[in-house]
C-alpha cells in the first residue's frame, strides 16, 4: 500500500540567520488536526495540525533544520510516512485589547464554492472536521532555543508557525441549496 502525496513544496529565501519560509500546495493531513484547540487524549489544548511531507523532500527539509519526523510502518508493504507539526498562534492586537475581530495571527481562508471566508480564531475550528477538497499553505520556522544558540553556540531548532491557508471545501448539498451557508 502506498501513501500517495502530490503535495507541492517550495522552499523560500532565508533571511537573517533563520530559514525560509516553506509554501505546501496541495497538502494533507496527517492523523486530526486541532484548530479548535480543544484539550486532546495527551492533556494538550494548543492549535496544532500535522501535515504530511513527500519522502523525497523529508530528508532536504530536515538538512535545512526543519523538524520533519518519519514513522515508520508496522505492517509490511507499507511505505514510511513523512510529517511536519505546525501550530497556530492567535493573539490580541495590542493596538485594540479585548475588541473582538482585533488579532494577530495565521490568515485562514475557506472557500466553498462561491462563497470565501477568513476565519478568525473563533471559527477556525470548524476545520477540525470539515471536508476538505484542496488545501494550501505557508509555514515559517521559528526557532525555539534561539537564546541557547547565542549563548552556547548550540545548533538552531525550529518549530513550525502557520503564515496563511487557504482551504477549499468539498461542495456542500445542503449549503448550496440554502445559499451557500458554510
Amino acid at each position: 500500500m502506498s501513501n500517495e502525496i502530490n503535495t507541492t513544496i517550495t522552499i523560500g529565501e532565508a533571511y537573517r540567520d533563520g530559514l525560509g519560509n516553506l509554501t505546501l500546495e496541495d497538502a494533507k493531513f496527517f492523523g486530526r488536526p486541532n484548530f479548535s484547540g480543544e484539550m486532546d487524549r495527551f492533556k494538550d489544548d494548543r492549535r496544532k495540525f500535522t501535515v504530511l511531507i513527500p519522502n523525497d523532500a523529508a530528508d532536504e527539509l530536515r538538512a535545512l533544520g526543519w523538524n520533519v519526523k518519519t514513522t515508520i510502518p508496522s505492517r509490511e508493504g507499507e511505505e514510511p510516512v513523512s510529517h511536519l507539526k505546525v501550530m497556530l498562534n492567535f493573539k490580541a492586537d495590542p493596538n485594540h485589547p479585548g475588541e473582538p475581530g482585533y488579532e494577530r495571527g495565521p490568515d485562514v481562508w475557506v472557500i466553498q464554492g462561491e462563497a470565501r471566508e477568513k476565519l478568525t480564531s473563533q471559527t477556525v475550528g470548524i476545520l477540525d472536521r470539515s471536508r476538505i477538497e484542496s488545501m494550501d499553505m505557508e509555514i515559517r520556522a521559528w526557532n525555539y532555543n534561539a537564546q541557547d544558540v547565542a549563548e552556547n553556540g548550540d545548533t538552531p531548532e525550529y518549530s513550525a508557525r502557520l503564515v496563511q491557508m487557504i482551504v477549499v471545501l468539498r461542495p456542500n448539498v445542503l449549503a448550496q441549496k440554502y445559499g451557500g451557508l458554510i
